[in-house]
């Protein structure tokens, strides 16, 4: 296969499988030498904030000297960009390679795995062969049952911030959620947590049924160009009101690391959270254009509350997935626009212009429809004065405008 071959090939596979749990996987992964038992990981799991809480454990463990390999998905603009080695992608040639390495496996082996199962078993066995020190393995939805869960263990276990998204697949309530998320826990393993007030006993009894130890990440001080936590001062490159809490979480992965013998020096830690790059998440593209991949009500609120704290006038190109809760996040966010324009991409998945547009109207905030997203772009630019555009709404809508500042 070469590369477009390759990409063909891996999302012509059936995105879920069933009987559902990893059995096959662990069949495939066995046929190919069992790369994941040979690897550490720092297994991240939660509704929002995985991304950036990844991004920043990995840069702070590349600082301190380590080869460690990070795996998150979706991707924004290149498949490549979900699996890395020190901030590198893989290469189109190594992707096809290890592809269809692990394509062979599965036919002579009867292992047919999900699409994420599949990308999981590539990306295993490239961090395996590139002698990784330590994996930054996000988990792709839920947990217990996710395809990384795999995994025999893991340094430490994390949970970000909880909330409503994927409810057809992981329950109605963020009770429910929670449960299926702490499915990655460990037993007597080390376990960090965002604060997660709503669900925090859940967390807490999960632990406990685990015989693992549980660090509840507390809330920092927020200052102009990052945050104080426990009586030391950060600087932060991500931005966003929503970070400094992320990056709390961070300085407690680090912390159970450094009990495990993990040595990373402060220098590291840092440089580390000062210097860490992760694309659309309140991402400034231009002086007056923001990106921002959230899409569920509690990823569009902190952006909210990010945008707010800008203090200036607002103009939103938006688009959605019809399988999200589009109603509400377009009601949380479209309040605080000087003018939204609606957009929409080329997925069958993706809401109508039209029908976001609608629902805009109704709260009687000035909306136009622009169906492709450059000349939303565009149109918004022209209207935006002396404030700023904000994108957001998609990771997918992220990645295209992320392609054309390119």
């Amino acid at each position: 296969m070469n590369y477009t071959e390759t990409l063909n090939f891996i999302h012509s596979i059936p995105k879920f499988r069933r009987p559902l749990g990893n059995e096959k996987l662990s069949r495939l992964l066995d046929a190919l030498g069992a790369p994941q038992k040979k690897l550490k990981f720092i297994h991240i799991a939660g509704t929002n904030g995985k991304g950036s809480t990844a991004a920043m454990t990995a840069e702070i463990l590349k600082r301190s000297g380590y080869k460690n390999g990070l795996f998150t998905s979706p991707f924004l603009e290149v498949f490549n960009d979900r699996i890395r080695v020190n901030g590198e992608n893989i290469s189109d040639f190594d992707l096809t390679v290890y592809a269809e390495r692990v394509k062979t496996a599965m036919t002579e082996n009867d292992a047919q795995v999900s699409e994420f199962a599949f990308v999981t078993a590539v990306a295993f066995l490239y961090f395996y062969e590139k002698h990784c020190d330590f994996v930054v393995l996000e988990v792709g939805m839920g947990g217990k049952l996710d395809a990384t869960n795999v995994i025999d263990g893991s340094l430490v276990s994390v949970i970000c911030k909880i909330g409503l998204d994927h409810t057809q697949y992981l329950g109605d309530s963020i009770e429910e959620i929670a449960r299926e998320k702490c499915g990655i826990i460990r037993e007597n393993g080390s376990v960090v947590s965002y604060p997660n007030t709503e669900v925090k006993s859940i967390i807490k009894q999960s632990a406990k049924e685990k015989g693992a130890e549980l660090i509840f990440a507390e809330v920092p001080e927020i200052t102009e160009n990052g945050f104080i936590y426990k009586g030391k001062e950060y600087t932060l490159s991500l931005k966003g009101a929503f970070q400094p809490q992320n990056a709390a979480v961070v300085l407690e992965i680090i912390n159970v690391l450094g009990k495990k013998g993990v040595k990373i020096p402060e220098n590291a830690v840092k440089s580390g959270l000062a210097n860490t790059k992760w694309a659309a998440r309140f991402e400034f593209v231009a002086e007056n254009v923001i990106i921002d991949g959230g899409h569920n009500i509690d990823g569009i609120r902190a952006l909210k509350e990010s945008l707010l704290s800008l203090n200036k006038d607002i103009v939103l190109v938006t688009a959605m997935m019809e399988d999200k809760d589009y109603n509400s996040c377009i009601r949380e966010i479209a309040p605080i626009a000087k003018r939204v324009v609606a957009t929409e991409l080329d997925m069958p998945r993706c809401l109508k212009a039209e029908k976001l547009a609608a629902i805009v109207a109704d709260m009687n905030v000035p909306v136009t429809v622009n169906a492709n997203p450059e000349s939303a772009l565009k149109e918004a630019l022209t209207i935006c004065g002396g404030g700023m555009v904000c994108v957001c709404g998609s990771l997918f809508l992220a990645g295209e405008v992320r392609k054309i500042f390119r």
